[in-house]
């Protein structure tokens, strides 16, 4: 899964944005949904978008407490997560931040996420959503792809 990772950041933007489903059969018999799922986009919180924009994860770490941040790539973002490639391990659970500049807007946000579901260097992430603040980033970034989901040309 290698062949993805792009290390660094990027001034990429989308040349559009559009819908995306990544789920596995076997989740959707699971009743489960995440990376590589084929449930149908109707059971999701939140439509998903096709990105490519560089992210800063930070894992903070147990005795001694240290800091491990990397470069990585977003992509398949909603307003409540993201998908990241990103070289360093993450176990299934833990806690990060997570830090990027939605295609829609020029300003950088952070998220502190747990991480759901991993597949080689993918991560599915999922906003954390626990007080005013963090919804009202959730709600600005959900609302800032749906505006650009609006204004993509149809086919």
């Amino acid at each position: 899964m290698d062949r993805d990772l792009v290390l660094g950041s990027s001034s990429r933007m989308p040349s559009s944005i559009v819908d995306v489903d990544l789920s596995s059969a076997a989740d959707h018999k699971s009743g489960r949904q995440g990376i590589g799922s084929t449930a149908p986009a109707t059971k999701r919180r939140w439509p998903r978008f096709a990105v490519d924009i560089p992210v800063q994860v930070r894992l903070t770490t147990q005795g001694p407490t240290r800091v491990v941040a990397c470069e990585g790539q977003g992509t398949d973002l909603s307003g409540g997560g993201l998908a990241v490639r990103a070289d360093i391990d993450l176990p299934v659970g833990a806690q990060v931040g997570v830090e990027f500049t939605p295609p829609h807007s020029d300003q950088p946000m952070i998220f502190r996420c747990f991480v759901r579901n991993r597949d080689g260097n993918r991560y599915g992430v999922e906003f954390i959503t626990e007080n005013d603040e963090d919804y009202r980033k959730a709600g600005e970034l959900q609302a800032g792809l749906a505006a650009m989901n609006a204004n993509v040309p149809l086919s």
